[in-house]
């Protein structure tokens, strides 16, 4: 049994080795989760890949023509894909399609999702309507103090955005007084507003701080 074991666990460290090197060459990740076997430890490992990758990502539950239910279906697909976005928490920007590989039940939705993407990463965003946006989030909700100072932004900008094909995240550079004092929760926070005002769906958004001397006298 313990041989066996080491075994199992010598293949998923392989899998997960595999996977890596699989990411870091893609424009975009589908991760297919076994609907029989629910989100494994694996699949969690696989999507924080992702995620540290700041790939774009959907998720699959496939097999669902194994446990689909006779009636109540919608009701099932959406507590299935509730359940599955909070094991996945840190993968919250990935769309969750319930799916069968094997009937190719909701397949045809996969590639509406990708183009859906396609579509998403060449949304840009207009500086003014970033700048007020930001703007509005920081006097909504004014960043922590850190070390006796409190994060102020000048202006940002969406960068990048040359590759008309590519599944690119959506970048935006903010120049502020200080970078290290953009805590990780307020990240999420600025990052949370942005997507109000574009949902960007199966795209991390990245958000680059760079240093800018505040003016005297401002």
């Amino acid at each position: 049994m313990r041989r066996r074991g080491k075994h199992s666990s010598s293949v998923e460290v392989f899998s997960v080795m595999r996977a890596e090197r699989s990411i870091r060459r893609a424009d975009l990740c589908v991760l297919i989760v076994d609907l029989t076997m629910g989100v494994t430890a694996q699949d969690k490992r696989i999507a924080g890949l992702i995620q540290k990758a700041r790939k774009a990502a959907l998720v699959v539950l496939n097999k669902w023509d194994l446990i689909k239910p006779r009636r109540n279906k919608k009701r099932m697909m959406a507590q299935l894909i509730d359940e599955t976005r909070m094991r996945l928490f840190f993968l919250d920007y990935a769309p969750v399609l319930v799916a069968s590989a094997l009937t190719g039940e909701n397949i045809d939705k996969l590639f509406g999702l990708i183009e859906k993407l396609r579509r998403a990463a060449r949304e840009r965003i207009g500086t003014g309507i970033l700048n007020r946006l930001l703007r509005s989030a920081l006097a909504a909700n004014p960043p922590p103090m850190i070390s006796g100072r409190r994060l102020k932004l000048f202006y940002a900008a969406q960068a990048g955005g040359n590759r008309e094909a590519a599944l690119d995240p959506p970048e935006f550079v903010l120049f502020v007084n200080e970078p290290r004092l953009l805590s990780e929760t307020y990240h999420r926070y600025l990052e949370a507003r942005i997507r109000k005002g574009q949902p960007y769906p199966g795209l991390p958004i990245i958000l680059t701080c760079r240093p800018r001397q505040e003016r005297r006298g401002t």
